[in-house]
């Protein structure tokens, strides 16, 4: 920013000392080229410069004209005047040589590049300065050399380095990027993050990865912080295990007390490699007894157990459904995680950690096993005697949820009224509060008190709850006119909620055959359908998703019939070749449809299936 003000100043301080004729002249010129008349432009500044030939904002104008109008030899001319009045500026060289390039001579480009590099008084940074004149007419390797040979004289190669291994990564030339960067960081280790940068910004470029790694394996012996690079190279080449081996020394080096090894099992946990990350919380609480990380890995390890545990849950429910019953799992099944969670509330009494094992055992007591008293028990622990945590909303939020798929109303709207108002409270869980509070409200037909409840919301990021709060608050704008419908449709929503879908999908039949409530029709079409689904009625759900397909751009929701039309063929019925169709048919009908990345990934799974002769999915 001072250089680009400097600059600006010179400018001024030029253009002060003219007069104010040859100011206008200059811009009358400036005002031609820009209307493409370069001849009338050149004519005006070339009577400039012969007036004053020591002004650079003539000289530059007049060179650039020159090569816009492809008048290379009266730039060359020019130039070589040039020269001749300042011998010792590499600029003048620099030009002089890309216009020889841009004619088509690269060996006269290359002998004028060479001139002020030959010097024995040259300054080395003159490389610099003639390869980046290279760099512009992408004269790469000729670039590549002056770079080297600049390197070689100057007392701070360190810039050249840089240059080097940019120019050597554009030019896919990603092992000699890597020794660039790798020196330099050998010769300051305190350059590591600039360095790691640096390699990242190519590392996903095809072909990049592994020259990359088999350089910085080279120089792992050199200092730690190569260890510290080659680990995260690892990660990308997705060899988890090796990545922790080095992990695991460079801790050890440096003294970390565990710091890094937690921080890379977390980073396995949130990319569910959840086998490894258990292996590598286990490492950390054996090897590092005393660590202040202990409670986290404690945690992080419970949480892992947790979730290879759902795996196992999941793949007993269809969750390609939008709704259905849920198979839990006995308590003997997760008993192994809820001692876990407890040997955590015990050890770090009254801590956050033991907040949330607390929590995380409710959630699993409620939505895994079923177990609804318990569940209540431990988030009421919450309640009452953590009030200032951040799993206190949280806690609320549950027990709302709790309490309205157990139809007990009044508490839930408690709860969720009460997380809504939370000082402690964090966005993402004001906005569940306060959809869920906005449900409930409108199915007792208090649409005011709704509709307000939704005003809290903040619509800040594409996410589902964001979707379903836009929808919702689409369906309570469009339809509170028709008051009576909107209440029913509203009170099916909570039964849907209750996993009571015989009872809903009786009242959204009911609203789809009444032409007063047409503005709830398609969502009630569709929701009619997904409730044939979630009982597993697949001969309705598919005919009345069908009668949803047909009315294309009549019905919003047509392009999710027809992707739940292949999901049952996909997963219920299992009839892969009428899955395909299906899919491919949502491609052509809906190119607009948010589900086309999956229909392709999809079409392309289920057919590398069917080569194998496999029909599970």
């Amino acid at each position: 920013m001072k250089k680009t003000l400097f600059i600006l100043f010179l400018v001024v301080e030029l253009f002060a000392q003219q007069n104010p004729f040859d100011i206008n002249q200059f811009m009358l010129a400036e005002a031609y080229e820009q209307q493409g008349n370069y001849s009338k432009a050149i004519e005006i500044i070339e009577q400039l410069y012969t007036k004053d030939t020591q002004n650079p904002n003539y000289f530059n104008k007049l060179v650039n004209l020159y090569i816009t109008s492809k008048n290379f030899d009266a730039a060359v001319s020019l130039l070589n005047s040039r020269i001749k009045m300042f011998p010792q500026d590499p600029d003048n060289y620099g030009q002089l040589g890309s216009v020889y390039y841009m004619m088509g001579d690269y060996k006269k480009a290359k002998d004028v590049w060479e001139i002020p590099l030959a010097k024995t008084n040259r300054n080395s940074m003159n490389f610099r300065v003639i390869a980046n004149y290279a760099i512009e007419r992408r004269a790469f390797e000729t670039a590549i050399e002056f770079l080297n040979r600049g390197k070689k004289e100057s007392d701070d190669p360190t810039m050249y380095s840089f240059d080097l291994g940019e120019l050597y990564s554009l030019t896919m030339q990603y092992e000699n990027a890597t020794k660039e960067y790798c020196e330099l960081l050998k010769k300051n280790p305190g350059l590591y993050s600039t360095v790691e940068a640096k390699i990242f910004s190519f590392i996903n470029k095809p072909e990049a990865l592994q020259p990359t790694i088999k350089v910085v394996s080279s120089y792992q012996s050199q200092d730690v912080v190569f260890k510290l690079l080659l680990a995260k190279l690892m990660v990308e080449d997705k060899k988890y295990d090796k990545a922790f081996e080095l992990y695991i020394e460079v801790d050890k080096i440096q003294n970390t007390g565990g710091q890094l090894l937690i921080d890379y099992a977390n980073f396995l946990f949130n990319e569910e490699k959840f086998q490894l990350a258990k292996e590598a919380y286990e490492f950390i609480i054996k090897n590092f007894p005393e660590s202040k990380q202990i409670p986290s890995a404690k945690l992080g390890l419970t949480k892992t157990l947790e979730s290879l545990t759902l795996q196992e849950f999941r793949k007993l429910n269809p969750e390609w459904k939008t709704f259905y019953s849920t198979v839990y799992l006995t308590e003997e099944k997760t008993q192994k995680i809820l001692s876990a969670y407890k040997e955590v509330i015990d050890l770090y009494k009254h801590s956050e950690i033991a907040i949330e094992a607390r929590y995380r055992s409710a959630l699993i007591l409620y939505y895994v096993n079923n177990k609804p008293e318990k569940a209540i028990e431990q988030l009421n622990e919450i309640i009452n005697l953590y009030p200032t945590s951040t799993y206190f909303p949280k806690a609320l939020i549950e027990l709302g949820n709790i309490y309205l798929q157990t139809a007990q109303i009044e508490i839930a709207k408690e709860k969720y009224l009460s997380a809504q108002n939370s000082s402690r409270v964090f966005e993402d869980d004001r906005n569940i509060a306060s959809l869920q509070l906005s449900k409930v409200l409108a199915s007792e037909g208090n649409f005011n008190a709704a509709i307000e409840s939704l005003k809290k919301i903040t619509f800040s990021l594409k996410n589902d709850l964001t979707n379903d709060a836009l929808e919702f608050s689409l369906i309570m704008n469009t339809a509170k006119n028709d008051s009576s419908n909107l209440v029913k449709f509203c009170k099916a929503e909570i039964f849907t909620e209750q996993k009571n879908f015989t009872s809903a999908k009786s009242i959204y039949e009911e609203i789809a055959l009444n032409p007063q409530a047409f503005v709830l029709h398609s969502i009630c079409k569709l929701r009619s359908a997904e409730m044939e689904l979630a009982l597993n009625n697949y001969p309705e759900a598919l005919k009345k998703l069908g009668a949803i397909v047909d009315e294309e751009e009549k019905n919003i929701y047509s392009d999710k019939a027809l992707y739940l039309t292949a999901k049952i063929y996909e997963y219920g019925i299992i009839d892969l070749s009428k899955a395909i169709e299906s899919y491919q048919k949502l491609l052509g009908r809906f190119p607009k449809s948010i589900y086309l990345d999956e229909a392709r990934e999809r079409i392309q799974h289920l057919r590398e299936k069917m080569k194998e002769g496999k029909t599970d999915v």
